[in-house]
């Protein structure tokens, strides 16, 4: 896996660690961001070989489920343009992007393109992707059985990531295939908004004494999952960003309220 880190600033220093150096916390992997980012996909951007101009890449919005292995299902019409695309050549890829949620810069999201070949699903495969699909959207059912759909399945031979600036790697389709989505992003929303409208000035120490950002004005917290979580700071050279780790892992919502609380504790302790 090869990872870049660093864009051109202008009037930077060159060499990697001299401007922000990088902060040597526990992290989800990219392979298990990109997982994470599958399981909560919903919709996505389908991009298949054009018959008609030929050869050129069409993209379509398509409807998204991931099955265990988080290889994407797809419910497709025949009369879409981009199965008749498939039909006359497999090759394909998806554009998964995680949701703006109120997020103010879009090139700050994750997200991730599955390269791949996509085709018809049938017998006990197309069974299980009807069971898989159909969990994830319930609105299907009125039109899943209709004689002209199918499903299909996009089997990733690649996956480009980009996690926001300076955050992007190549990731290996067995790689991805055997991590973990985040148990906290189901919940992930939730925990952010409640730390960010309710508990401002404890990110915001987050960020001063556990950070080491002293002179921030504010802080928001951007993400959280099972290693730890990261913080969007104000400061009044500009923006800055920081990842703050949790003792342990954890796995629940109550697990990341002790956590919280802990490292209040551990910021107030230390300003004392």
């Amino acid at each position: 896996m090869s990872t870049t880190t660093d864009h051109g600033r202008p009037g930077a220093v060159a060499g990697p660690d001299a401007e922000h150096p990088v902060q040597k916390v526990p992290a989800p992997s990219h392979a298990e961001r990109c997982r994470t980012l599958a399981e909560r996909a919903r919709v996505a951007t389908l991009c298949t070989l054009a018959r008609d101009p030929a050869g050129y890449p069409y993209g379509s919005l398509v409807t998204v489920a991931v099955d265990a292995h988080g290889r994407p299902l797809l419910l497709l019409s025949a009369l879409a343009e981009h199965t008749g695309n498939l039909k006359a050549r497999p090759e394909a890829s998806l554009l998964i992007a995680e949701p703006a949620e109120g997020r103010l810069d879009p090139l700050a999201l994750g997200r991730m393109t599955l390269i791949g070949p996509c085709r018809p699903l049938e017998g006990a495969e197309a069974a299980a992707a009807r069971t898989t699909f159909l969990a994830a959207h319930p609105r299907a059912s009125y039109y899943v059985d209709f004689t002209d759909f199918s499903f299909c399945r996009l089997d990733p031979v690649s996956i480009r990531y980009v996690g926001g600036f300076g955050r992007m790697s190549w990731i290996e389709a067995d790689a991805y295939a055997a991590a973990e989505p985040d148990p906290l992003a189901p919940d992930a929303a939730r925990i952010l908004e409640h730390m960010n409208t309710d508990h401002a000035d404890a990110v915001l120490a987050y960020a001063k004494v556990l950070a080491g950002i002293k002179d921030a004005t504010g802080a928001t917290m951007t993400s959280v999952d099972r290693y730890g979580f990261e913080l969007d700071v104000i400061t009044p050279a500009g923006p800055k960003a920081a990842r703050l780790p949790f003792d342990a892992p954890v796995t629940t919502t109550d697990e990341v309220r002790k956590a919280m609380v802990a490292l209040v504790r551990e910021a107030r302790g230390r300003s004392a």
